[in-house]
């Protein structure tokens, strides 16, 4: 089945345009025929590092060993089993499983809005990661379609109701010293409720135009083709643009596709012990799903280094460019291949334990490390336009 060929074409006349502003990948090529994409991920993050990316964040070879040598099992098999565990412990009831499949994806598709953390703290006492998952379960909940159709009928108000998000700021008169009439403004955060409204729309559009009835429907079709978790990524990222998460800087394409991963990730960590076309052989070949507190999280460990700009703009919560940011998440990828390479080594002392360290484990690990409470407080990557995390 050809998906690119069935539902590219101008799916976002209409839509919103910070969803469509947020969608910087949408111009950058996507890797070549046959590619594996987790694979291109991997290469394309390690030469551009190599690169023009080494100005602006460098990678620690020294401090990936030391950080090895360190290295807390105990802590990390906890922490990567907790991940790991959360997609069996929805508080919900699905008729089938297909509507399960399809939540799981739906609130992967949504891990987005990580640039106006400190706005949705402040407006509604939870972070963005929360707010789509409180977004999510108020659907599930409230019994709204969520299949093709039922995305493209979501509105502004129903994406403000159900995750939580204020459309206006505060009421002011329009005239000063006068309260006859009031006038309110839009909230700091309607251009996030736009996104995930953009995202929603989009999808259930694509999905219409290739025959599909949900995302869910999408993805037990192209798991049935070939079971593999490379294959799904590629066909996620190829089909929707709020997945095609790639940059080209200074002439380079670098691809990151962390929600397409995730949605494989934890499809497969679901439903793979039960159907064997969701038991993808190569789930350890997947990158770290690098979003804002990863990258924040290595260079704490001094597995990464921004430079004193990027790394002054971190300190001071200040929003990094498409560039500043796509060089911290693709370093964090390159270094932490690094981290895998020398921990599953010979010249390593670190004893195997029950979970494998592999890229998608460690970034498990550092994300659950980074709501520790003193770890909290470091300040992460901010990028408000973006659709992909």
């Amino acid at each position: 089945m050809s998906i690119i060929s069935e539902i590219s074409g101008d799916g976002d006349s209409q839509l919103p345009l910070a969803w469509t502003t947020a969608c910087t990948g949408n111009g950058v090529s996507l890797p070549p025929a046959k590619s594996n994409y987790l694979d291109s991920v991997r290469e394309s993050t390690a030469k551009f590092i190599g690169s023009a990316g080494q100005t602006a964040v460098a990678i620690s070879p020294d401090g990936a060993k030391s950080y090895v040598d360190r290295f807390d099992m105990k802590k990390f098999e906890k922490y990567v089993k907790h991940i790991n565990s959360w997609t069996h412990q929805f508080p919900l009831v699905f008729d089938s499983i297909a509507l399960e499949l399809n939540l799981i994806a739906l609130l992967d598709l949504l891990q987005l809005g990580s640039g106006f953390r400190k706005e949705l703290h402040a407006a509604a006492g939870r972070g963005a990661s929360d707010t789509i998952r409180f977004g999510c379960i108020s659907l599930h909940i409230s019994q709204t379609a969520l299949d093709t159709k039922g995305l493209q009928a979501l509105t502004l108000g129903d994406v403000s109701q159900h995750f939580g998000i204020p459309l206006f700021g505060e009421e002011r008169p329009m005239v000063e010293g006068s309260s006859a009439v009031m006038v309110s403004q839009a909230s700091l955060l309607r251009p996030l409720a736009e996104i995930i409204l953009g995202c929603l729309h989009d999808t259930g559009k694509r999905l219409e135009q290739g025959g599909f009835a949900s995302l869910a429907d999408f993805i037990i079709k192209m798991c049935s083709e070939l079971p593999t978790a490379a294959h799904l990524v590629e066909k996620l990222v190829s089909a929707f643009p709020s997945l095609r998460d790639a940059a080209e800087i200074d002439g380079q394409q670098v691809y990151l596709f962390k929600k397409a991963q995730l949605i494989a990730y934890d499809v497969c960590q679901r439903f793979g012990k039960t159907d064997p076309k969701f038991a993808f052989p190569d789930i350890g070949d997947m990158t770290l799903f690098a979003d804002n507190v990863v990258p924040a999280m290595m260079q704490h460990h001094g597995l990464i280094v921004p430079s004193d700009a990027i790394a002054a703009k971190i300190k001071a919560g200040q929003e990094l460019t498409l560039a500043e940011t796509t060089a911290m998440r693709a370093a964090s990828i390159a270094a932490a291949q690094l981290v895998v390479g020398y921990a599953n080594s010979a010249e390593s002392a670190l004893k195997p334990g029950d979970i494998a360290i592999n890229q998608a484990t460690l970034d498990n690990y550092w994300w659950h490390e980074g709501k520790d409470p003193e770890l909290r407080v470091l300040q992460r990557l901010v990028c408000k336009n973006t659709v992909y995390f």
